[in-house]
């Protein structure tokens, strides 16, 4: 990859999901909030009812309303990691068909860039975390490159979808100085295998 045109501002790996005290398993993750069960049931019903990119619109319409609701998220669900931005899982179905998240971002944290291996949404829990969007080019001689095309700065109640593969490369981060909180929803298990769901470029 030629990183002549990404800004410097590397990332950290990928964050494993964080091991609370109580073991996870399928379903709600100990420590939810009712209003999080809510939510979970609300969007385990809109992706039941559709397929593909289709459940990303879905799971992105179900998330608003819920998703800058201070009652969302417990204190334990919302604790960073000073090393890396941190991820709690919130939900896991059993079919694997749906998987919430919560990520923790501290100042200076950011994600490499990166696909998905399945659709996704996600809304703006708390702060102003940013989304940098980039193409994927070829040249006539088989190289690759990464150009940055748009960099947002998002706000509480903001939401996005991706879809799977490398069209919609991309990596979230927070170049503020206050904690920011961001609530995901992939099409993906989760639970039994945490690591599958990032395609990483490396720059």
């Amino acid at each position: 990859m030629d990183g002549s045109r990404i800004s410097a501002f590397p990332g950290n790996p990928a964050a494993p999901l964080h091991a609370g005290a109580t073991p996870r398993c399928y379903g709600l993750q100990p420590g939810t909030t009712p209003l999080l069960a809510e939510l979970a049931r609300t969007l385990q019903t809109a992706v039941n009812t559709c397929a593909g990119h289709g459940a990303a619109a879905a799971a992105r319409s179900a998330l608003r309303g819920y998703v800058c609701d201070s009652r969302l998220l417990s204190a334990e669900h919302k604790q960073a990691d000073p090393d890396n931005y941190r991820r709690h899982l919130l939900y896991a179905a059993l079919d694997g068909s749906l998987s919430i998240l919560a990520l923790v971002w501290l100042p200076g944290q950011v994600t490499p860039i990166h696909g998905h291996t399945a659709w996704g949404a996600l809304g703006v829990y708390e702060g102003h975390p940013f989304c940098e969007n980039f193409d994927h080019c070829r040249d006539a001689h088989g190289g690759t490159s990464l150009r940055s095309k748009m960099k947002m700065c998002l706000h509480p109640g903001d939401l996005g979808t991706v879809r799977p593969g490398i069209d919609d490369l991309h990596r979230i981060g927070n170049d503020t100085r206050q904690r920011a909180i961001t609530v995901h929803a992939y099409g993906r298990d989760l639970l039994a295998s945490p690591g599958s769901l990032n395609i990483w470029l490396s720059t």
